[in-house]
């Protein structure tokens, strides 16, 4: 297996060749050194990226605001109850971590938490993504459109503890990223109470593996470019109940993610939301969006603090929800939004 970290808009770093077993040790070393979550990306051998691929243009999409009472009809029905509880269920694992055996269970439970949401839609299904390398599959919900071109809503379901490299050392990951889990979660059970048909196919992904170099997210999105699939725009909910910056509802990542799109967001921040927010930089490969970045996808990161202000206790098994006061209200306008942007996407 070949490691690299990525600098710059575009650039890729060698670092070394390693084996699956000590990806968690280089997670937890390079978290030491850089106080970054991950900070790498790894593939597997005869699967080394080394060039990004074409921006696939963004300028021809839609990202005019004119569903406002539906979008508004739907925010509504965000329920911070209900956020709290999916965070509290998704976090209960010992660990997520993907070489565990509670890390794979907890997937296989989210794909049968999600078939449960849609079970009365005949326009949507919910499978679990095997993964050539390693046991614990990602989960992807459906929902058909009237076309192919998809919507991609994600989060990764892993979790890790960068204090200890064993595979079952305790990390609950309740900010990250059962939070992340939950918002999508909760945007599932709108639309499908709402028997929302899109006309466009949205797919929501709960991804393997990510904080081990974002394994699941490049696996899926390479495949999406080897099969041409026309993704109209990604975002990614990683973190999102921690409010680490007291001024700021969230921020929008602008390194290696899309810029029209990230516009895009802020109008929906601004017309929906009404709250405080602002542009911040990773530095580097920091959640699953850079896969689809990477792929050429026009994707998005809005994060729930700026990089300096985040949660101290991620990757760790300090990471409860003790830190977000035993509540999900930092969650809910990440749901607010997500529900925002498919169905002004949706067009």
């Amino acid at each position: 297996m070949t490691i690299t970290r990525p600098h710059g808009p575009e650039g890729l770093l060698t670092l070394t060749q390693t084996t699956s077993k000590e990806l968690g040790e280089i997670a937890e070393t390079l978290h030491h050194q850089t106080g970054r979550c991950g900070g790498f990306v790894a593939s597997y051998e005869g699967e080394f990226f080394n060039n990004p691929a074409q921006n696939k243009s963004s300028a021809f999409l839609n990202y005019s605001i004119e569903r406002k009472e539906l979008v508004q009809s739907l925010m509504a029905q965000v329920s911070e109850p209900r956020l709290l509880s999916n965070i509290v269920w998704f976090s209960s694992y010992p660990t997520r971590f993907y070489l565990s055996s509670s890390g794979i269970k907890a997937m296989q439970d989210l794909h049968q938490k999600w078939a449960q949401l849609v079970r009365h839609l005949n326009f949507a299904k919910v499978e679990l993504v095997k993964h050539k390398h390693f046991s614990q599959p990602s989960v992807v919900l459906t929902f058909q459109g009237v076309t192919n071109d998809v919507i991609v809503l994600g989060g990764h379901g892993d979790s890790i503890n960068k204090d200890d490299d064993r595979p079952n050392a305790v990390s609950p990951g309740a900010d990250d990223n059962a939070s992340g889990i939950s918002v999508l979660t909760e945007v599932i059970h709108i639309l499908s109470q709402n028997d929302y048909k899109p006309q466009n196919t949205i797919k929501f992904m709960a991804y393997a593996a990510e904080e081990v170099g974002l394994l699941g997210s490049m696996d899926i999105s390479g495949q999406y470019e080897d099969q041409g699939v026309n993704v109209l725009g990604v975002i990614q909910f990683d973190g999102t109940n921690y409010k680490g910056s007291k001024d700021l509802s969230m921020v929008l990542i602008s390194d290696h993610t899309n810029l029209q799109q990230n516009m895009f967001l802020g109008s929906l921040i601004d017309t929906y939301l009404r709250t405080p927010w602002r542009y911040d930089k990773c530095g580097y490969a920091c959640s699953d969006s850079y896969s689809w970045t990477y792929r050429g996808y026009p994707a998005s990161f809005p994060a729930e603090s700026r990089i300096k202000e985040e949660n101290p206790r991620i990757h760790t098994s300090n990471d409860t929800l003790e830190l977000s006061a035993n509540t999900a209200i930092h969650s809910v306008n990440f749901a607010k939004l997500g529900l925002a942007y498919v169905i002004e996407l949706d067009k």
